[in-house]
């Protein structure tokens, strides 16, 4: 009995997933997310921390303003393809409603990388921290993503959260290994302050491209994802639900 009900509430918690829309949208989102980052890091004339505070503050804007349009176009979407179909009939869209989901999409952004910082910095030094960023930082973030998508989908019941996690986890790594055959920058110690700054800043500079080509190549996986189950869902639920008279 318990079972049951337990199976039950995972496909009620699982429901916004079933015509994925959900995984469509998140990577269109980090596509556009990638796009920017890589346009903004080719354009640019600006030194590279001054550019680097910069794209952050107008990085965060569009999240935001992108976030909104995502969500506005989803619940058009449920309300007029998926809940016809398959029932449920969502209420009036409220204020309290949007800002959970956009606190929960910023956590799921932004703390993995706070984490893998922090946690490094904390287990070896400043400068092992600083050559190896490239590597260990695309395989950090693929690693937490995976996690967590997967622990998701297990509260869900969507298993194939499984293959997307997994596939995500790839990606980290094989940014990584991408990365580390390019060799790792050299952060010496006890260097004049012009080269350790230079040393620096290639190390950041490759770091934010192991950023870029993880975002994109998630994206790519997410949308690939998202299409694969609303063909399913599609040819489950040709047309929407009618009563009979």
């Amino acid at each position: 009995m318990n079972l049951q009900i337990d199976n039950a509430m995972k496909r009620a918690r699982g429901y916004w997933f079933v015509d994925g829309f959900i995984e469509i949208a998140m990577g269109i989102l980090f596509i556009i997310l990638a796009g920017f980052l890589l346009v903004s890091m080719n354009t640019s004339q600006m030194p590279l921390l001054p550019w680097f505070l910069s794209v952050t503050g107008e990085v965060v804007i569009l999240k935001v303003a992108s976030f909104l349009v995502v969500i506005l176009i989803l619940w058009w979407l449920k309300d007029n393809f998926t809940y016809p179909r398959t029932g449920f009939v969502r209420g009036k869209i409220t204020l309290s409603q949007v800002f959970v989901i956009f606190k929960n999409l910023i956590l799921f952004l932004l703390l993995p990388i706070l984490g893998l910082l922090i946690a490094s910095l904390l287990v070896t030094s400043t400068d092992s921290v600083l050559s190896s960023m490239p590597v260990w930082f695309p395989v950090g973030l693929g690693l937490t993503w995976a996690i967590l998508i997967v622990l998701a989908g297990e509260w869900m019941g969507v298993h194939r959260f499984r293959l997307v996690g997994s596939a995500i986890l790839l990606a980290g790594i094989g940014v990584g290994v991408w990365q580390l055959s390019m060799g790792l920058p050299n952060v010496p110690t006890n260097t004049p302050l012009t080269v350790l700054q230079s040393s620096t800043l290639e190390s950041i500079s490759r770091t934010l491209t192991s950023l870029d080509f993880i975002l994109l190549i998630c994206g790519v996986i997410l949308i690939a994802s998202g299409l694969v189950t609303f063909i399913r869902y599609r040819k489950e639920n040709p047309t929407p639900y009618t009563e009979e008279a």
